[in-house]
């Protein structure tokens, strides 16, 4: 009910009120990928709130939270009385409720490379930044050439989700996901290429299976590789069980950093 009351008032507020300029939006990230996207235009000081996992630049951790990526709070974005909300391809009933306030909503789905250009332009247009978004995509894109490598060999398997101390729940990258392309782009070979979903969940005998010659473990319970023992392959043989950054496992303007990462993960 308090919800429905500030969106009642923020409709009654936006009523008849004329739309703020671009450049001085007050803009609400629900993604941590969006929040980057924002960052690299350099609109970042727009930001008024952001979700509970958007922590670059620094700055966006002293920001307001307005949820999780998976139940944003309609109540705190509205109550942060945002012109611009960014939203991802899952949030469609929030977004539905911020367009019924008069709120501009820009979807983004943050999945892949294609994703990540497609939002530096949409939301750089919304922003009246264009060529700040231009700017950033040549840079995106010049990162990834320079990182394209013959194909290596190398057989990997990269997790983003597991259970704390254990190999179960295990969800992996599969074709068309994030850090997928990038393996791709480093010239390594995913072993779940032929999975039906973008992010597969695992067992430990498809692990056996795939036989992958380095583990990339980019989940929060990756500050303990010890559970990666209980499967005998040659990545846990040769003691090529990595950890990486979670920011490696989403789409993020910092492609350069995330290769660097996972080119230094599969080097021997």
């Amino acid at each position: 009910m308090r919800c429905a009351l500030v969106l009642a008032a923020l409709v009654a507020c936006s009523q008849g009120k004329a739309p703020e300029p671009a450049r001085e939006a007050r803009i609400v990230s629900l993604t941590p990928s969006a929040t980057e996207v924002v960052a690299a235009l350099g609109a970042d000081k727009q930001l008024v709130g952001v979700d509970e996992y958007s922590d670059f630049p620094a700055a966006v951790k002293q920001l307001p939270k307005v949820g999780s990526f998976l139940a944003p709070n309609l109540e705190a974005i509205v109550a942060l009385r945002p012109t611009v909300v960014i939203v991802d391809d899952i949030h469609g009933q929030t977004a539905g409720a911020l367009r019924d306030a008069h709120i501009h909503v820009v979807e983004c789905a943050m999945h892949a490379l294609p994703d990540l250009r497609a939002a530096l332009t949409a939301v750089g247009h919304d922003l009246g930044r264009d060529a700040e978004a231009k700017a950033a995509i040549a840079k995106l894109d010049a990162a990834i050439d320079a990182a394209r490598h013959a194909p290596q060999h190398v057989k990997v398997l990269a997790v983003i989700d597991r259970e704390a101390g254990g190999l179960g729940n295990l969800v992996a990258v599969g074709p068309g996901s994030w850090v997928d392309e990038l393996l791709a782009v480093v010239g390594a070979q995913n072993v779940l290429v032929n999975s039906p979903v973008r992010y597969p969940k695992v067992t430990q005998e498809e692990v056996l299976r795939g036989a992958p010659d380095v583990i990339l473990d980019l989940s929060q319970a990756a500050t303990d590789l010890a559970p990666w023992s209980q499967v005998d392959v040659p990545a846990t043989r040769e003691h090529r069980v990595v950890a990486l950054p979670m920011f490696v496992s989403r789409p993020t303007v910092r492609v350069d950093e995330a290769i660097a990462a996972i080119e230094k993960a599969l080097a021997r």
